[in-house]
């Protein structure tokens, strides 16, 4: 199991704290249904942070590739992962914005009294997933083989009888 860090969320804002570290997505649970192998490498980063008025602020970096299957040639298929995430910790769910208050790029979520880093970690990503991953037309392992084989003009034998 990915081995990270258990942590005061407040205090890391107030300090102004960074943990970084790195795993593989062999070790990360909520994935394990949705690779296609183990292979592959996933760092993250976490920034406190405070705003002007002494909100506590999260970064959330993570970067790295995971392995799914192509839902149209059931192959391996790299994703890769380049993600940031803004977090705003609010006190309780009384203190949530309206969503038409929410600003752009920040999410605004409650104050865990813990912050399990890995679990963390794992939710950005799961939520970062598409939904019916593929390749690309041109990479695809079906659409090369299909594409490696010509079709037969139907009225190819026609030409023989002239």
């Amino acid at each position: 199991m990915f081995d990270a860090p258990i942590l005061d969320p407040r205090r890391l804002c107030r300090l102004g704290e960074t943990v970084e570290g790195h795993c593989l997505p062999a070790d990360l649970s909520a994935l394990q249904g949705e690779l296609h192998n183990p292979d592959g490498v996933v760092q993250y980063r976490v920034v406190g942070s405070l705003s002007a008025d002494q909100q506590p602020l999260l970064s959330v970096y993570i970067t790295g590739q995971v392995q799914l299957t192509c839902q149209r040639c059931l192959e391996a298929m790299r994703f890769d992962l380049d993600l940031c995430t803004h977090l705003v910790l609010v006190p309780d769910e009384a203190a949530l914005p309206a969503l038409e208050e929410e600003q752009a790029g920040w999410d605004v979520i409650v104050c865990p009294t813990q912050l399990v880093v890995a679990d963390l970690i794992q939710e950005e990503i799961v939520l970062a997933l598409p939904v019916a991953p593929t390749h690309a037309q041109g990479p695809c392992g079906a659409s090369t083989v299909l594409a490696a084989e010509p079709a037969a003009h139907p009225f190819a034998a026609l030409r023989s009888l002239t």
